[in-house]
């Protein structure tokens, strides 16, 4: 973790900034330019993390910077706390806050790793999806053995892996797993309304990720399906022969694959978690056996109320630059940390950053505006002069 404070305010309120520094791994023969040699192209800053998340780490320093060299002080107090782990789910983070309640004590707080909309249509992110993972390997014999000689005898570790996965789901495109939706509480009509202010066309998403059709169980939007509905996915498989070139005749031994569930309202992640082994272990096909690699990390899921005065100096900054409402949106993706910053600190940490969904985040080329190096600088310092001209007013 890294810390740091601006704390020469006193009576005024405090600020808590999170962010995160750490990144996603790469493959560098997928990108255009060394993943960690930031380059400058047509606008836009091209490298590893330059959208997720140091945008967002530097931003909210550059607007410090900014306030300090301009008047010589900032108007409220300023807490930052950088973490090193989001990206495998902060696994060390409760503890850290648990440890250092009164140094990180604050008044508000925001999550610096967030979105806008668009360029010209400002957001505020009013909920998350949690996550759970599990690994799991199928083994149907010691070794892998030729197909010329075993073939047609010997049970297959890819079959009975594509076996298993493929029980996961039903036709319509729902989780077959029992009991897997049975905490889901249903969409609010509130939330229906949210999403229907939303613009959003399935054509963007299939131009921006070249896929020809959407999936899901069309009951819901594809929104409420994102934003409100849980998901297991199948983020990663390894079996057999996998080198880049050439062909081996065999039948593989064992097989494994990786899951990621996005969870929603009160659902548990372990709980999830034993209801997908005990579905493994009821689809498994004979001959073949399951061993399970459980992994901490993950996160549960979290929604943010309107109406709050935390909430409405986040809208007022971005009414103020952008000329318009924020949009009141939801997320599919988990940030583990905002969780433990709700429970622990007991205070909600409202999105404000400047992400968009076409920088690639998590992939290559990933790159950020430099257009929105400069609003975002300058909304973080209307922000908090803002929150401390209505704190005060409130003294009054």
């Amino acid at each position: 973790m890294v810390y740091g404070s601006w704390d020469k305010a006193p009576g005024k309120p405090t600020v808590l900034i999170y962010a995160h520094y750490d990144v996603q791994p790469v493959k560098e023969s997928e990108w255009d330019n060394p993943p960690f040699s930031p380059k400058v192209i047509d606008g836009k800053i091209f490298g590893r993390g330059a959208s997720d998340d140091k945008s967002g780490v530097m931003l909210t320093i550059w607007a410090v910077e900014a306030m300090l060299r301009t008047d010589g002080k900032l108007p409220v107090n300023v807490k930052f706390i950088f973490d090193g782990e989001e990206e495998k789910g902060s696994p060390n983070f409760k503890n850290f806050l648990n440890k250092n309640k009164e140094l990180l004590k604050a008044d508000f707080a925001l999550n610096a790793d967030g979105s806008q909309y668009s360029e010209t249509t400002p957001s505020i992110l009013m909920g998350l999806r949690g996550s759970a993972i599990l690994e799991f390997n199928v083994k149907t014999a010691n070794t892998d053995a030729h197909s010329g000689q075993f073939g047609g005898k010997t049970p297959n570790a890819a079959v009975a892996l594509s076996q298993i996965i493929a029980s996961f789901y039903t036709k319509e495109g729902n989780v077959a797993v029992e009991g897997f939706y049975d905490k889901v509480v249903p969409t609010t009509l509130e939330e229906k309304e949210m999403i229907k202010k939303v613009p959003y066309d399935k054509s963007d998403d299939m131009k921006l990720l070249g896929t020809t059709t959407e999936t899901g169980d069309t009951t819901f939007s594809p929104l409420e399906r994102v934003w409100y509905r849980p998901t297991l996915e199948i983020i990663g498989m390894q079996s057999g022969y996998t080198a880049p070139e050439g062909h081996a005749n065999i039948i593989p031994g064992s097989a494994m694959a990786r899951i990621t569930c996005r969870l929603v309202n009160n659902q548990n992640g372990s709980e999830i978690i034993d209801l997908i082994v005990k579905h493994i272990n009821k689809n498994c096909p004979a001959g073949a056996t399951v061993t399970y690699k459980f992994t901490k990390g993950g996160a549960a899921p979290l929604k943010f109320p309107t109406g709050t005065k935390a909430f409405n100096y986040v809208s007022d900054a971005l009414f103020k630059f952008y000329g318009k409402q924020p949009l009141q949106i939801a997320a599919g993706f988990s940030t583990g940390a905002l969780i433990d910053i709700k429970e622990t600190l007991v205070i909600y940490p409202y999105s404000l950053g400047f992400e968009q969904a076409d920088e690639r985040w998590h992939a290559s080329n990933e790159f950020f505006r430099l257009s929105s190096i400069r609003k975002g600088q300058l909304i973080y310092c209307y922000y908090l002069q803002h929150l401390a001209d209505e704190e005060g007013k409130l003294k009054k």
